[in-house]
C-alpha cells in the first residue's frame, strides 16, 4: 500500500507535538518542582497531596488556638504567682497582728499595709488580657468595688475556651469566685478576710486577727489551686502543641513524597525529552514532506 506524503506530513507533525509536549511537561516539572502540575497527571495522587494539604492547615489552626492559650495561661500564672506573693505576706503581718504586744503605731502600720496589699489583689483579679477579664469569664471584670469599699464578684462563670488538637478543648481561664473564696460562704471570701484583719490590727483585737489568720490561709489555698489548675492545663496545651508539630512535619513529607519532583530524575527525564525532540527533528527534516508547491497544485 502506498503511504501519501500527507500522511507522512501529518505522522511527522503529530510526533513533534507529543515530543515538544513531553520536553514542555518535564521543564514545567524542574522549574515548579512539582510532580503534579495538575490532577489529570495523577488523579489518586493528588487526591492524596490535597487531603494531606487539608490536615495540614487544619493543623496549622490547632496550633495558632494552642499558642494564644499558653498566652492566656501565661499571664494567669504569672497574676496568680503575684496573688500568692501578696497572701504570702499578709499571713505574716496576720501573725503579727495576733501578738498582743504591738504599739498602736505598730497597729496601725500593720493595718495599712493589709488594706494596701487588699487593694493589690483587688486590681490582679481585675487583670485583662487582650481586653478581656482574665478571672471574669466574659463579663467586663471579675471584681466590683461597692460602697464602703465592699468587693463582690462581679464574673459571670464563663469559660473562655481554646481547641488545640481534633480531640482536646482546654479553659484557659480561672473563674475569680473559686480563686478569692467566694464560693466558701458570705463574708468568707479574701477581701472580706483582710477588711477584719486591718479592723482587728487596728483595735488589738488579737482573737479576731487569729481567726482572720486562718481563713486567709484557706483563702491562699484557693490562689494555689488556681495556679495548680493553670499549670495542668499548661502542660495538655503544650503537649498538644508538641503533637501537632509532628503532624504538620509528618503530613509535610507525605506531601512532599506524592507531589514534589524527585530532581535528579527529572533532569534524567527532561535529558531524555530534549533529545528525542531533536531526534524527531532530525527525522522530519529528512522526511519526503509536501511542499508549498504541493499545496498549491
Amino acid at each position: 500500500m502506498r503511504v501519501s506524503s500527507l500522511s507522512t506530513y501529518l505522522t511527522t507533525t503529530r510526533g513533534l507535538g507529543t515530543a515538544l509536549e513531553r520536553v514542555q511537561q518535564e521543564q514545567q516539572k524542574v522549574a515548579g518542582g512539582k510532580s503534579l502540575t495538575r490532577w489529570s497527571d495523577d488523579p489518586a495522587a493528588g487526591s492524596a497531596a490535597e487531603r494531606y494539604r487539608s490536615e495540614e492547615a487544619d493543623w496549622t489552626t490547632y496550633q495558632r488556638s494552642g499558642n494564644d492559650a499558653l498566652a492566656w495561661l501565661g499571664t494567669a500564672d504569672g497574676t496568680l504567682q503575684s496573688m500568692s506573693s501578696i497572701m504570702t505576706r499578709v499571713k505574716e503581718l496576720a501573725v503579727s497582728a495576733a501578738s498582743g504586744s504591738l504599739t498602736a503605731a505598730s497597729r496601725e502600720a500593720i493595718a495599712s499595709e493589709v488594706d494596701q496589699l487588699r487593694d493589690q489583689l483587688r486590681d490582679l483579679g481585675n487583670t485583662t488580657h487582650l481586653g478581656r477579664s482574665l478571672f471574669g469569664g466574659f463579663a467586663q471584670s471579675a471584681l466590683a468595688t461597692g460602697a464602703g469599699g465592699v468587693v463582690s464578684y462581679a464574673g459571670d462563670g464563663g469559660q473562655v475556651q481554646r481547641q488545640v488538637s481534633p480531640t482536646i478543648t482546654v479553659a484557659v481561664n480561672v473563674d475569680a469566685k473559686d480563686v478569692f473564696g467566694f464560693t466558701a460562704g458570705a463574708g468568707q471570701d479574701v477581701f472580706s478576710q483582710l477588711t477584719d484583719l486591718a479592723a482587728a490590727a487596728r483595735s488589738g483585737n488579737t482573737a479576731a486577727a487569729a481567726t482572720a489568720q486562718t481563713t486567709l490561709e484557706a483563702r491562699h489555698s484557693d490562689i494555689l489551686k488556681g495556679l495548680s489548675q493553670v499549670g495542668a492545663v499548661t502542660n495538655r496545651v503544650e503537649v498538644a502543641q508538641s503533637t501537632g508539630s509532628a503532624a504538620l512535619q509528618d503530613l509535610a513529607t507525605r506531601r512532599s513524597d506524592v507531589e514534589d519532583v524527585d530532581l535528579a530524575d527529572a533532569v534524567v527525564k527532561l535529558s531524555s525529552a530534549q533529545a528525542g525532540y531533536t531526534a524527531a527533528l532530525g527525522a522530519a527534516s529528512r522526511a519526503n514532506l509536501p511542499s508549498l508547491a504541493d499545496f498549491l497544485r
